[in-house]
């Protein structure tokens, strides 16, 4: 295909090295500037296939500490289209598939093995993660998390027929040692134990490079294990060329074979690119010298590209003399190879860009027409009509460029400013605030959650990220009720009673035309009917109107506690005095009274509707066979009063939180504690089983909702 580039790029040559100024004529204007809100570093940028959208993936320091996010740009209006910030650790590479309508990202994150009681405390393990997300919308659709721990760089790359990933991964660990002892090297790659021997702290580096499927992520060939740093397919997607500090390796991405190497180098491969027809791979050479001057220790380096022929592994040219190269690409029709880093310039050295014309034989040095400086400019990304290059022009900047008048058309940059709730280091920050309301979603993929101050969120607990956000009132709600899809949430506060469906944007009142206090309220498990416990009565009123469609008198005191079951068929409520009544809400009528034997604290329907689970103020919780009425088990650990009950969806299982700071999951049939989850800091206030079973969710103290894997009782996320 015929690039625009060549009469343009003709020009800024021969201009250039004729001594003339091509940019005379530009009228010189600063370029807008978007302020991201983040203080991090720029890992990697890709543009979608169209060259409409520039992913830039971003992360800063050790994953312990920081988040990382993917900002989606629009080129045309540099508007901000999305942000992804469902990862744990920073953001290494992002690569859109040849179709644009998904993006991989690689990341390194941290997993923490408990619940953090401390700003500063840190107890996990750092793993490597390929999430999979919707370009348009961002949203996630599959997640892989990597083997081997110690992940310190995962960058994976689309095949140009979007069938395959090129996967290369790095791993550092820390190894203690004492002295006279075998030093063993960890890692997934672990060899024999070395005869080396050490004393103290001793850090080891391994690497992998794979090549997975690209829609499951499913392993397909193993390339590597000896430190590759990126690799890169070839534009026909028949080698696969990855490099690392001393050569430069070719594999033939359908068999796995390696086909060539290229080494002997006097200085470090730092930089690659194929050309577009794939017969030509430029590699940039650079040479490290190091001397100590009169007041400093002084560090030069020098590059020299080389151009060698893919089929025979010979030079066919070498660019000479040009300064510190730190990275390459090739434009569209193959003419032009673009050059960035700290460029020779006659008799001085500078940072920039140049562009070498091989019609010509020669370089020239490029300048904004805008005048704006590239700072130290590398990661070049052309987009694929070569009329689009990105580049960081520092380590938290990048620069988007019109290759056509060398415009710097937008410039996105990280000020450390933003939302204080934005920040990374907040994600660990302690609150007394809690969580009081929790539930998934029907596909499990969302968690919403109120806080005591009546700020609702929704979370993608898959990653973390917080999906939607709903800010405080000023009034704390007095009573909070969740719908068990996670679509509704209802509130009582200062008098008023709000219900919010979290695809709406606002709450709504739901008045009470004769002025009931209410003293309980729940939530039918579809959301569109509420119960309010007003006085001794209950009132079931239209969630989307607000009329009362029924109310159920009873002969109790005060009523404290409600609950729906599952199908919504039958209401529980509970007094002061330990009386549950069960109500058959089609007739209105009474269809059983069971006698807790105390002041009911937590109520549960199991998902059959068969059993009803309570908990009471002796600290017990009794299973209530609601055929009969008889008392199939009762459960006793807890040192505290219990606050939340939740059945597992098959009903195996029953999980109770408690002001005890702990969870307990039960077995249902025998009544014995399969785990205790321990780790809040303050009391647990509302529970949820994720619909697989899988996950519980317990919500409590420190703003936040805390994820366990059921089967093991291991920690799986905090969620912020």
């Amino acid at each position: 295909m015929k690039s625009k580039w060549c009469p343009r790029f003709a020009l800024v040559v021969l201009c250039v090295l004729s001594g003339l100024t091509v940019w005379a004529v530009t009228q010189r204007r600063s370029p807008s500037r978007m302020i991201t809100g983040f203080d991090d570093v720029v890992f990697a940028v890709s543009f979608s296939p169209d060259g409409r959208t520039l992913a830039i993936a971003r992360g800063a320091g050790e994953p312990s500490q920081r988040y990382g996010r993917i900002e989606l740009w629009d080129t045309q209006t540099g508007t901000l289209r999305h942000v992804i910030k469902g990862f744990d650790g920073p953001v290494r590479s992002v690569s859109f598939s040849p179709d644009g309508q998904t993006m991989v990202s690689g990341s390194s994150e941290y997993h923490t093995s408990k619940i953090r009681e401390k700003v500063h405390e840190r107890e996990g393990i750092v793993l490597g993660e390929l999430k999979w997300w919707d370009a348009t919308t961002g949203e996630l659709k599959h997640k892989l998390t990597m083997p081997g721990e110690g992940n310190s760089s995962l960058r994976a790359t689309y095949s140009p027929d979007g069938k395959q990933l090129a996967v290369a991964e790095s791993f550092m660990q820390v190894s203690y040692v004492s002295a006279g002892a075998p030093l063993d090297i960890p890692g997934p790659n672990n060899p024999n134990p070395a005869s080396l021997r050490s004393l103290g702290p001793s850090m080891f580096f391994s690497a992998d490079l794979k090549l997975l499927d690209a829609q499951t992520g499913e392993l397909k060939l193993k390339l590597s294990s000896s430190e590759p740093g990126r690799a890169m397919f070839s534009p026909d997607g028949e080698l696969i060329a990855a490099w690392n500090s001393h050569e430069v390796k070719l594999w033939n991405a359908r068999t796995g074979q390696e086909q060539r190497r290229l080494k002997g180098f006097k200085g470090r491969p730092n930089a690659i690119a194929f050309s577009p027809d794939g017969q030509l791979l430029a590699v940039a050479i650079t040479e490290y010298d190091s001397h100590r001057s009169a007041h400093e220790f002084v560090v030069t380096a020098k590059s020299e590209v080389r151009l060698f022929d893919v089929r025979s592994g010979k030079v066919t040219r070498k660019l000479p003399s040009l300064g510190a190269v730190n990275s390459l690409a090739f434009e569209p029709s193959g003419r032009f190879l673009l050059i960035g880093g700290v460029l020779r310039e006659k008799d001085r050295v500078v940072a920039g860009l140049k562009l070498w014309d091989f019609q010509i034989g020669n370089s020239a040095n490029l300048t904004t027409a805008g005048g704006d400086s590239l700072e130290f400019p590398d990661s070049l990304v052309l987009s694929r009509s070569g009329g689009l290059l990105a580049l960081r022009s520092d380590p938290a900047t990048v620069k988007l460029l019109d290759t056509q008048a060398w415009n710097v058309k937008q410039t996105f940059e990280a000020n450390g400013v933003g939302d204080s709730k934005e920040r990374p280091a907040s994600r660990f920050v302690l609150s007394v605030r809690r969580v009081v309301a929790v539930a998934f979603s029907k596909d499990g993929k969302t968690v919403s959650g109120e806080l005591e101050q009546g700020e609702i969120k929704l979370w993608d607990h898959r990653t973390g990220e917080v999906k939607k956000q709903v800010a405080a009132d000023e009034e704390a709600p007095s009573l909070v009720a969740i719908a068990a899809d996670g679509q509704t949430l209802a509130e009582v506060g200062d008098g008023t009673l709000r219900v919010w469906n979290v695809t709406g944007e606002e709450k709504r009142n739901l008045p009470l035309r004769d002025g009931s206090s209410l003293s309980a309220i729940a939530l039918s498990a579809n959301g569109q009917t509420l119960a309010a416990g007003a006085g001794k009565d209950v009132k079931l009123l239209n969630v989307a109107t607000g009329e009362v469609l029924k109310t159920l008198a009873q002969r109790q005191t005060l009523v404290n506690r409600l609950e729906f079951s599952n199908d919504g068929r039958t209401l529980a409520s509970a007094d002061e005095d330990g009386a549950i009544v069960i109500w058959d809400l089609a007739s209105g009528r009474i269809e059983k009274t069971i006698n807790a034997g105390g002041k009911v604290t937590a109520l549960c329907f199991s998902r059959d509707g068969h059993t009803l689970a309570s908990a009471t103020e002796d600290h017990s919780i009794v299973l209530w066979d609601l055929q009969s009425g008889a008392l199939q088990q009762k459960l006793q650990k807890h040192s505290a009063m219990i606050n939340a009950l939740a059945f597992s969806p098959d009903g195996r299982l029953l999980a109770s939180g408690s002001d005890d700071r702990t969870v307990i999951i039960w077995d249902t049939a025998s009544g014995k504690s399969r785990h205790t989850l321990k780790g809040h800091d303050q009391t647990v206030t509302s529970l949820a089983f994720s619909p697989d079973g899988s996950l519980i969710a317990s919500a409590g103290g420190n703003a936040s909702v805390v994820l366990w894997e059921v089967r093991t009782g291991k920690l799986n996320r905090v969620l912020k």
